[in-house]
């Protein structure tokens, strides 16, 4: 009696473990129902690449902004020193583009008749270029590392290249502009230097 219960038991145990052939349809069934709701469900997520793409659109208008600096600047700054007895007249020209810049500074030293820099030569003109080494924009700042100042011209030719020299050259220097409107403001000069946009 003992070996029938427990046949019994064995029997009912193995009918619940072991799944029948009806068990195994269902369960095979709902594996392929999910599979064929889940390949109807990627048009839904074609809704997020387009919500995605978007953003990109987006960035490419932020790679390209408005660009403050790039042009032309000009400004002009007049000094007198009256222990030497002349008068400095500078004219910049700043050229802004793409990341790069050139200056060019022209001046002009007047004299006194009793002070001539050469001989009887009263007005020296000179011409210095300059190279950005240096280049970083943040926000409505910019700061230009320059190299030194070349020497590219001066007149009256008459006036020897070592007397010119003579008069020193401009060292390389980092310059921190602002830019409000058509103005470009160098912010770390004592004289307070003010670029207009060229027209």
């Amino acid at each position: 009696m003992k070996q029938v219960k427990l046949s019994l038991a064995v029997i009912l145990f193995l009918a619940l473990v072991i799944p029948s052939q009806a068990q195994i349809d269902t369960i095979v069934r709902a594996f392929v129902d999910q599979a064929a709701r889940q390949s109807q469900q990627p048009r839904q997520p074609q809704q997020q690449p387009r919500r995605q793409q978007q953003p990109r659109q987006q960035s490419n208008v932020q790679h390209q902004p408005k660009k403050l600096f790039d042009g032309t600047w000009l400004a002009t700054q007049s000094k007198t020193n009256p222990d030497s007895q002349q008068t400095i007249n500078r004219s910049f020209t700043l050229i802004i583009k793409d990341g790069k810049a050139t200056k060019t500074l022209d001046a002009v030293n007047v004299s006194s008749p009793e002070k001539p820099f050469y001989t009887s030569i009263y007005e020296l003109q000179r011409r210095w270029t300059y190279n950005s080494i240096g280049y970083t924009e943040q926000g409505t700042s910019i700061t230009i590392q320059w190299s030194p100042g070349q020497l590219s011209d001066w007149a009256p030719k008459t006036v020897p290249d070592a007397v010119v020299q003579g008069f020193g050259s401009p060292m390389a220097e980092t310059a921190v502009y602002k830019v409000n409107g058509d103005q470009l403001t160098r912010i770390n000069d004592p004289n307070g230097l003010i670029y207009q946009r060229a027209k």
